[in-house]
């Protein structure tokens, strides 16, 4: 069976990714997994500024439920167009792109699909993006939806 990892962050492009996905994994017969990543690595200022434990382990908590209905939504507009449908949250101290690759790499998946806000110039050169990484550090098939 041909499988997709497909990885969104909830914004409004990744209905686009999702769209496109639909599209492949259905010409395909194809089963999709719905990545999110999130964690500390959203929470950088953390670092400047003191939190409890009790505090931090509620952010955590709320960050994977928003995670959560991330994927959530996404496999919603799959599985009601018949797509076979797993979501998966990461959460840690990983960056995105790390993330992403690693679990594309240890998977049994055929194609890695994620979206690209053309993020350009100097601020890529410095930040890089995530598809970008993504594209150079994992030696799945990537497809990029701009």
């Amino acid at each position: 069976m041909y499988k997709i990892l497909v990885a969104i962050d909830g914004s409004e492009h990744s209905d686009r990714v999702i769209d496109e996905t639909l599209t492949i994994a259905k010409a395909l017969d194809a089963e999709v997994t719905v990545l999110n990543v999130t964690g500390e690595y959203d929470m950088q200022n953390r670092i400047s500024v003191h939190m409890s434990d009790d505090y931090w382990d509620q952010v955590k908590k709320n960050m994977k439920g928003d995670a959560e209905k991330i994927v959530g939504k996404a496999a919603d507009k799959l599985k009601e167009n018949g797509v076979r449908v797993e979501t998966k949250v990461l959460i840690g101290k990983q960056p995105p792109a790390d993330a992403i690759c690693k679990m594309a790499d240890r998977g049994p998946f055929n194609l890695l699909i994620l979206g690209s806000y053309r993020v350009r110039g100097l601020r890529e050169a410095f930040l890089g993006s995530v598809s970008n990484k993504v594209a150079h550090c994992t030696a799945k098939n990537v497809l990029i939806v701009k």
